[in-house]
């Protein structure tokens, strides 16, 4: 028997899910059509028919949260060096492709509030405290999921209650164990994990959601409706568009 927390959180779960069930998370934004983690790319995936944009955070030498997936600015500007290295003038003078600047964590969460999007949070670096203070102040506590490191979500948890976090897990029995640690709504399952009807069931049974991230060969139209066949209520992918279509059962 369920305990009632655990009845709770399952309630909260489902009342959180979209009619169809499946929640499109948006990789970067739409980085197929305009620069990886800028608000064009997020105009895109919101376009598209995504509902959450998944964004990477870190933190620059004087103290801003900007959006850049990778440790340097090299790969996706015109610029080189450490992002922890360069002032937020700095990296805001950069091109992040066709013009676009390097978004503030800020920027994204006040622009995903105007167009009632949500947010997937994957903290890459940066104080939890200062994170949490952003997403607290601009209104999007309920609005935002996480993901990084157990210690870090149940630091995120205690000072943002109510917030959606995002572990990993290795095995079955994880699923058991993060969630008597973290209380958590979502769980990342990797596509194997998925594949095991017993670690989709141990996901429900502690009131949370299943996440996956398909990513590169297994991103397609086959592999989408597979992952959605096997369970996943929220899928991480690069191609926001065909999850949409695919949900909407117009493909």
């Amino acid at each position: 028997m369920r305990s009632p927390v655990c009845v709770l959180l399952l309630t909260v779960a489902l009342q959180a899910l979209p009619p169809n069930g499946v929640w499109i998370v948006a990789h970067r934004g739409f980085k197929a059509v305009a620069p990886e983690n800028t608000i064009a790319a997020f105009e895109a995936a919101a376009a598209a028919g995504a509902d959450y944009m998944e964004v990477d955070v870190r933190r620059t030498r004087d103290g801003e949260l900007v959006l850049m997936h990778d440790g340097t600015v090299d790969r996706t500007t015109g610029g080189r060096g450490a992002v922890g290295d360069l002032t937020f003038a700095e990296i805001r003078r950069l091109d992040a492709g066709r013009g676009q600047q390097v978004p503030t964590l800020r920027e994204a969460l006040l622009w995903a509030k105007t167009k009632g999007v949500r947010i997937d949070i994957d903290h890459k670096d940066g104080p939890v405290e200062e994170i949490a203070r952003v997403v607290r102040e601009t209104g999007m506590t309920k609005r935002v999921v996480i993901e990084g490191p157990r210690e870090r979500l149940k630091r995120f948890s205690q000072l943002l209650p109510g917030v959606d976090t995002m572990p990993k897990v290795e095995s079955v029995e994880d699923i058991r164990t993060v969630c008597e640690m973290l209380h958590t709504t979502v769980i990342r399952l990797s596509l194997p994990q998925l594949a095991q009807p017993k670690a989709v069931a141990a996901v429900h049974q502690c009131g949370a959601r299943v996440s996956v991230t398909i990513l590169g060969k297994e991103d397609t139209e086959e592999g989408i409706r597979r992952v959605i066949a096997q369970g996943a209520e929220l899928i991480e992918t690069d191609h926001p568009d065909l999850v949409a279509k695919i949900r909407q059962g117009s493909f």
